[in-house]
Formats: C-alpha cells, structure tokens, sequence
C-alpha cells in the first residue's frame, strides 16, 4: 500500500509531489548564473491561482546558494492592506539588507575585508567585535536615511494638516491660520466657495485668489520635495547593494507573490517600483503572478488613456508589451501531468478508502475528469474525502467511484452540477447520453446538445464505471442532496 500522506491543507509544497524538480532546477540555474552585467533580471513565473507558483519559488528559495545569494520572501497580498503597496516592497528589501548586516557575520567580516582592500590608505576596520559593530552602526545609519526619505516621500501623498501662516502672506489678515488636508488641495474648485466667504469676511476683493495661489505653491514645493527624497532613496539604495551585495560577488534576490490577489492598482505600482527604484546591478527578481489578472490590471491602471484613444478603441498601452518590459524570463507553469496527479492522489486516497482496487479506480476517475491544477486536486481530494465520511456516517455504502464522479462534477463543472442539484435524475440521463444507452433516446434534446458540447474530460470520466443506473432515485437523490453541504 502506498504511503499515506496529509490531505487538507493547501500550504506551499515543501516535497515535490507535483513534478516541479526540473523546473525548479532550470530556473535556480538561471538565477545562479546570472552576471554581474544580466542585471537587473526578473524571472516571472505565470500561472492562474492554484498552479503551484509559491510552492514552485519555494523550491528555488531552498536551492539557493546563501553564499552567493540574499534572498528576500516579499507576500504582497500580506501587504494588500497598506495603501502604497511599492513602498513596502522597498522597505522589505532595506530591512533585509539590515537582517544581513546586524547577523550575518561571515558576510560582515567579507565586508569588512573588502573594504579595508579596497583602499588600504584610509584607516583599517579591526576584524574584531568593536570593528563589527563599528560597521553595524555605520551601515545602520544609512538604512535609517534610506527609510526616512521613503516615509517623507509617502507622508506628503497622505491627507495631512498643511499650515499657512498669514503674516507671510502680504495683504491677508496678519495671525490668521488656514488649516486644509493637503488630498484635497489639487481639487481647488472643491474649496473655492468656501475661501470666498471666508474673503468676504475678512473684506479683501483678491482674497480668495491670493489663497489659491498659496495653494498651488504650496503643492509644488511638496511635489519637488517627493521627488528628490524618492532620488534620494534610489541613489542611496543602489550604493549600498553594490557596497554590501554586488562588491562581494553576490546577488539580491527578490522573490514576490501573491501579487495577482491584490488590487490592480497596487500590483502595478509594485512592478513600477520594479522597474524605477530596484533597476540596480545585482538584482534579480522572481514574480509570481496570473499574467492575465496583471494584464487586467494594466488596463484599469490606464483606462484614462483608453477612453482618450481613438474612435477604434484601440489600446494605447499594450498589455504583453508592459510585461514583457519587466519581465526578461518569463515562464508559465504548465498543467499537471495525469500520471503527476494519479500518483499525488493514490498517495492520499489510502487514507480514506479500505482497498486498493478503490483507490486505484477513484484516482483514474479524478485523474480522468479534474482540471489540470494542484488546487483544485487538492481541494477535490477533501471534499471526496468529506462526502465519503457523510455517506458511511448515515449508514450508506454508496459506491466510491460514484461519490467521485459526483465529486468532480461538482467542483470542475459547475453549470452541470447546479442543474444536477435541481433535479438529482438528471445525472442518470447526463451519463447515458455520454455512454449511448438505449433509453438516452427519450431525453430532450437541450440536454443531449448540452452534453455533446461540454468538456471532453467530463465524457472521459462518465463512460468510465461504476454507473449512476445502478442507484435507485431515492439513493441518488439522497447522494446529490448530501453534496450539497460543500457548495
């Protein structure tokens, strides 16, 4: 019997049930050997929701040389909640430049070393714990100025009291004080009634207008201030990765997922902060994504450009185009092999059937009609495994291959299942149809067109016994109406 193994969770693979060794392999190669001049590099890894994206960069995180490499593990989605999702990408990335400095002490004393070589006419760092130190607190300095210009940068974009002192102002009322939120700053017309009042009583004919003014000087000065603190972090941030990565022969490695499950707008923002604040020398990046919600993304991110187009309604910011800028490697997981599946599924089945002529015959029938994705496998396996609790549970010995069929129905073809769940009978006429038996002749015609179009995966797996014709209606009413518990 094979050995059983765990079935409910959905957690990243850490063993390679799924036959993602090769791939791993390939794509750890690439990062491995990327030069020094190939950088920056983003590997993109597509895939829809459940293919195996995390558990595939897992594999090559674990691969990874710690020599050679500092990796970093950025989960977008946990981030998702944050409004400037980019922003805490970059900070990831500084903390984990402070995680190596503060503990690394191989790589410290390389350092260290490197730097002492690299200029032996300024004062040496003793290889010692003071010399240690000595350079934590000099790196760690600069990570904090790295950080304050980020937060100085975002802070200024965030609703925030903006003070205007009058006495600076020229004729306005000397010691009045103004207080607006600066996000509502740009929208002048929104304010403008109520600073004309406010200039009718304080009996200036310009009054409103020198305020506007103040305004709009106001919003430039703190729009230059953003962008020479964002030049600031960019430039302090590409020293410090040639300093402390690139210098030592290594390479950041930048691992993001779960980018596709957060708002369009936020994962386009971190594939620019891809492009503008992390295009340094020495980094690699593998992104994990839907390509096609990304692509979705894209087109929300730039619908104000796509309302501007021409009368054709053509696209002025092409999708693939955007990606392929970003995205140097791009690989897309293909879908499980069936002898990948069969064998995932008959290392769990043992745990919920008794013989293995049922496990043997249950994996051909899933393997025959699930969709192609270590999800919807896995999640196919629990809710089999639920609906076979519940049938010995009320005293029924319903067939095991029965309770998979239904099982797969339910979870790979969901137009059918709902008017199976409608009228249980039709599942009977359903698989007469697909297997050709004689009394299919008396079923309408809108379900036979029906089934003639769907997928073949379905036919497969219903022309395979056991049959639905062995239940009476009682029972097969009493196995749909079970199943309804997991919808």
């Amino acid at each position: 019997m094979t050995t059983t193994q765990p079935g409910y969770g959905d957690l990243p693979a850490t063993q390679d049930e799924l036959g993602f060794a090769p791939s791993a392999a390939a794509l750890t190669r690439i990062v491995l050997s990327a030069e020094l001049a190939d950088t920056p590099l983003t590997v993109g890894v597509y895939g829809p929701w459940g293919s195996g994206k995390t558990s595939l960069m897992r594999m090559i995180l674990a691969q990874l040389d710690d020599s050679r490499c500092t990796a970093i593990w950025f989960d977008a989605w946990r981030y998702a909640q944050q409004e400037t999702l980019w922003r805490a990408l970059l900070l990831c990335v500084v903390e984990a430049l402070r995680t190596l400095v503060q503990y690394d002490t191989g790589w410290l004393d390389a350092y260290i070393t490197h730097q002492n070589q690299r200029d032996p006419s300024m004062p040496q760092t003793a290889l010692d714990d003071h010399g240690r130190a000595q350079t934590r607190t000099s790196i760690g300095r600069r990570l904090d100025v790295l950080v304050d210009s980020l937060y100085r940068s975002v802070d200024r974009e965030e609703p925030g009291a903006i003070e205007f002192q009058w006495d600076k102002a020229g004729k306005l009322a000397v010691g009045t004080v103004i207080r607006a939120g600066f996000s509502y700053i740009p929208v002048l017309g929104g304010i403008a009634k109520a600073v004309e009042k406010a200039g009718e009583k304080a009996g200036e004919e310009d009054y409103a207008a020198q305020i506007f003014d103040l305004f709009q000087r106001e919003r430039t000065r703190i729009s230059r201030e953003q962008v020479q603190s964002l030049e600031q972090f960019h430039h302090g941030l590409t020293d410090l990765v040639k300093e402390l990565v690139t210098d030592l022969n290594r390479r950041l490695v930048v691992f993001i997922d779960d980018l596709d499950r957060c708002l369009p707008e936020q994962a386009i923002g971190v594939l620019e902060a891809i492009k503008v604040f992390l295009d340094i020398q020495g980094c690699v990046f593998v992104l994990g994504v839907d390509r096609e919600i990304i692509e979705r993304g894209i087109r929300v991110r730039y619908k104000e450009f796509a309302l501007a187009g021409d009368a054709a309604g053509v696209f002025p910011v092409a999708e693939r185009d955007y990606l392929e800028k970003i995205v140097q490697i791009p690989f897309a997981l293909p879908p499980l092999a069936p002898n990948t599946m069969s064998a995932f599924l008959c290392s769990r089945l043992p745990s919920v059937l008794d013989t293995e002529g049922d496990v043997a015959l249950v994996a051909a029938l899933m393997t025959a009609g699930l969709q192609r994705n270590p999800r919807k496998v896995k999640r196919s396996f629990n809710i089999f495994r639920l609906h076979m609790s519940l049938d010995r549970a009320h005293g029924r010995q319903t067939a095991a291959g029965l309770i998979a069929k239904l099982t797969v129905i339910q979870t790979s073809f969901a137009d059918l299942y709902e008017r199976i769940a409608r009228d249980p009978l039709v599942l009977r006429q359903v698989e007469q149809i697909v297997r050709g038996m004689p009394g299919a002749g008396a079923i309408g015609q809108e379900l036979r067109d029906a089934v003639g179009t769907s997928d073949p995966r379905l036919k497969e797996m219903l022309f395979l016994s056991p049959f639905f014709d062995t239940l009476s209606d009682d029972a097969l009413r009493d196995l749909v109406y079970q199943s309804r518990v997991t919808v």
